[in-house]
Order: structure tokens, then sequence, then C-alpha cells
């Protein structure tokens, strides 16, 4: 059996050889040619240092990997000036007050969710769970993007369709060898014409709302705006002469559909792809799900429906689901879901135990998943515990998920909140069950066993970002709870 599954995420072997060689909180590794030479970084303390204190530039190799699926100049890979214009135009819509306002809708498409759920388990089929929440995901944050739903989760989406073609061309391209010029060639040949299909959806769309706000003459002033797209809209007009206004020109459609593509595929994937982990964790973990079901009834009521008519009118009270929050950071401590790279400082050094560690010319790497399985950082780390976040012991800095610092992700807030409302709404409602799965009789890795239970499901596969394998196929059936 090969030490790793296919196409398993790279955090996994950077993870097996820092544990297996027991390496220290900063370490090289050399792939010429094959890639940058990198500076590993498992030291939560280094990690903060470099990410927050100096928030050192990104380094151009995220530009390789983002750029050709995201555009050129998106939030995610800009620097500079530019990419202080972007976050100051689009922080509004992720503000703390804004997120909480768009807990009832929020609730209204788990409510959908919930939905389809029932009838899957009316019927006891299979099904790809990743599927479901991602049409869900897709929705909430069309919404918050365009101001309605994309109904995806009524009559499917396209738009996941191609961007799945997009990302399966891309492992092609970024997978195949460098000398492989036909196959990268028809994989990107295949990667440009699913993102034209994408871009004619996203496009429409985005000329869509701009008629509306112009025949309606809506006010985009900053205490009136909250629609993403009405945020890059109002910058927009802000710079454009009265008279051009009327159309939009080539170069800021461009913009716009980059920062459109980034936002709508960033704010779906990853948080569908968490939401799948929780639930294939929870599926054998009944205890955790009943100390969820009692929280739950507590915070807000027993049932569902009258759960659903609080949220709308006190949305504040999910700020009560402490426990439901821990579920969740768990899931993604043991399932991270971000990184980033970044590129030597001005000093091209870090300082880590009395000494000082060249950084010229390497890609520095904050490696969470490493620092998420260390047990000299988090405990036990093997054991899904949602409780080790309330101790004293807990690492702050060392959970790092959607990252820390200026660069850290702008939609943790509305992710975070995505994710207890699908518990809050459906976790009293339903048991998930994995279904086909093929346990490992030996751990391929020594930092987790889960593969005894879920097989290679247990490790998450490298697409785009890091996601289930296969879809996460589950079966559902309605719960006991009263």
């Amino acid at each position: 059996m090969a030490l790793f599954p296919k196409d398993a995420h790279w955090q996994v072997p950077i993870t097996t050889i820092s544990q297996r060689y027991n390496l220290p909180g900063l370490w090289y590794l050399d792939l010429w040619p094959v890639g940058p030479s990198q500076v590993i970084v498992t030291d939560p303390d280094i990690a903060l240092h470099m990410t927050v204190t100096r928030n050192h530039e990104k380094h151009i190799a995220e530009s390789w990997a983002i750029d050709p699926m995201m555009g050129k100049g998106n939030i995610v890979t800009a620097e500079g000036a530019r990419w202080k214009k972007m976050h100051k135009m689009l922080a509004p819509a992720f503000a703390i007050m804004h997120v909480t306002n768009m807990r009832p809708m929020v609730a209204e498409n788990v409510m959908e969710f919930r939905a389809i759920m029932n009838k899957l388990a009316a019927t006891g089929e299979t099904f790809e769970f990743e599927k479901y929440v991602e049409r869900l995901t897709l929705d909430i944050i069309g919404t918050a993007t365009f101001g309605h739903s994309l109904g995806a989760q009524a009559a499917g989406s396209s738009v996941m369709r191609h961007w799945e073609d997009m990302s399966r061309a891309n492992m092609h391209d970024r997978d195949g060898w460098r000398i492989d010029f036909v196959r990268k060639y028809l994989a990107r040949r295949r990667r440009e014409a699913a993102m034209n299909r994408l871009n004619a959806i996203l496009t429409e769309l985005v000329k869509k709302r701009f008629d509306y706000v112009q025949k309606n003459d809506i006010c985009l002033e900053k205490r009136n705006a909250s629609i993403i797209m009405d945020l890059i809209l109002r910058e927009y007009l802000q710079e454009t002469p009265q008279s051009i206004q009327k159309c939009m020109d080539s170069e800021f459609l461009e913009n716009m559909l980059t920062q459109v593509r980034t936002l709508l595929i960033g704010g779906t994937g990853t948080t569908s792809d968490t939401v799948c982990f929780a639930y294939m964790l929870l599926s054998v973990h009944p205890e955790i799900v009943q100390k969820l079901r009692e929280e739950h009834d507590r915070v807000f009521a027993p049932g569902i429906d009258v759960s659903y008519t609080i949220l709308c009118s006190e949305p504040y009270k999910l700020n009560g689901l402490t426990y439901t929050t821990n579920v969740i950071k768990e899931t993604l401590r043991l399932y991270p879901i971000g990184s980033t790279a970044r590129r030597e400082h001005s000093e091209a050094y870090l300082s880590y135990k009395g000494r000082q560690w060249s950084t010229k010319g390497f890609m520095i790497l904050p490696m969470q998943h490493t620092m998420h399985m260390n047990p000299e950082i988090f405990p036990n780390p093997k054991s899904f515990d949602p409780e080790r976040y309330n101790r004293e012991d807990f690492v702050r800095h060392a959970w790092r998920p959607f990252e820390r610092g200026p660069r850290a992700c702008l939609g943790q807030p509305l992710a975070m909140d995505e994710m207890k409302i699908i518990l809050l709404l459906t976790v009293r409602d339903f048991d998930f069950a994995c279904v086909s799965l093929k346990p490992n009789k030996t751990p391929r890795v020594p930092w987790t066993d889960l593969d005894l239970i879920f097989g290679d499901r247990a490790f998450q596969e490298f697409l785009f970002e890091a996601k289930p394998r296969d879809g996460m196929p589950m079966s559902v059936r309605k719960s006991y709870w009263a």
C-alpha cells in the first residue's frame, strides 16, 4: 500500500515528514527542480511573527497556483496598494454587524436544505453529501454577492459544474510533468473553455445587477451598500466620469469577474468542505451529537421550526452556541481549509531558538495542519475533542485554518455563521452515516487513525482546495431526538 492515498493534499506529507523525523519548528525542504525551495514553519510563534507582526508579502508561487483559476489581481494574491484598496472596498460586507444581520437569510437557505434532506431521509438512498452542501453555500454567498439566491438548491448549479471542470483540468496542468507539453496544453485549453462558460454566467449576473442599480437609481453610499457587488460598483462609479457611467468598460468588467469569481468559489467550497467533514466526524461520535442537540434546545428551543423563528427575530442568539463553535473549530483543526505562502522579509531571516535562519530566496510556509497535529501544542491530537478550546492550555494562535493577520480570510465571520446555522437547523433532525467505506487495516500515517474507520476518505483530496473524497457519499435518516 502506498504511504499516501491518490491526490492527497500536500499538507499530509509535510506533517508526516515533520513527525517521522522529529523536525524542529522551522526546517528546510528543497524540491528543486519540481518546485521552489521552502522554509517550513511549524512553530506557532514564528508563524504569528511572519503573518501578523511582520506580515510578509505573498510568494509568487501563490499567484502561480491561484491566478489561473481566479484571475490576476484577485484579492487573495494581490499586494500593496491594490490589495489595500480591495480590502477596504469589500470589508464592509463581512463586518460583524452586517454578517449578524444576514443570519435570517442564511437560515432561510438552510431550511430549504433541510427540506431536501427530509426527502432523502424518506427514500433512504445514498447521495453525494458534498453536492448538496455546495449548492446550499453557493445560494448563501450568491445572495450576499448579488442580492438574490442563485437557485442552486432548487435547480442545480452550472456554476459549480463549470468550476469542477476547471479544477480537474487545472489539476492535470499542475501535476503533469514539466516536459509533458501536450498534456499540459490540452489541460489548459479545457480549463480556459470551462472558465469561459463560467464567465458567461457571471457576466450576465453582473450586468443584470449593474442595470438594476442604474435603472432604480440605487444609492450606493457607504452606509447603505452591503451587497458585495454593490460595494465593487460603488468604487467604479466613484472613479468613473458621470458621462460614461451608463455602461461598464471591459477592464472593469474583467476585474469585477475576478473578484466575484474569487468570492463565490472561495465562499462556497471551503465552507461546504468543512460541513462535510464535520458530519463525517459526528457520524461516529454520538456523544458529541447529543451535546450539540442539548445546547441547541437550551440556547434556542426544542424543535427546528421554533429555533428558526427565534433566530430570525433574535439573530444575536447564535453567539450563545459555544459548544457548536468548538465542534466547528475542532473539525477545522483536523481538516484545515486554507494556507498561505510568503516570501522573505527585507531582513531575510527568521529567528528561532536563538539562531537566525536564512529565508533569502525561499518560499515560507506556515503549516497549519502540522501545528494542529502536534501533541505538544494540541494534546492528544488524534482525538476529536471540541472541549479542548475551553482549556487554559489552548494555544490560541496555533489554531489557524483561516490564517491570521491582515491577510487572514476576509469571509471568516460569514463562514463560521453559516456552519453554526447549518448545525443548528439540521443536527437535531437527522442522523447521517458515511456509506461504502473501505477502512484501512493499519494507519497510513502516525498522526491519525481515522482511516481505520473511514479509509482514505480520512485524507483530504487536493483538487483546488482540500476537498472530501468521492463527494462524501452518505445516507440520512430522521433522528428520534424530541
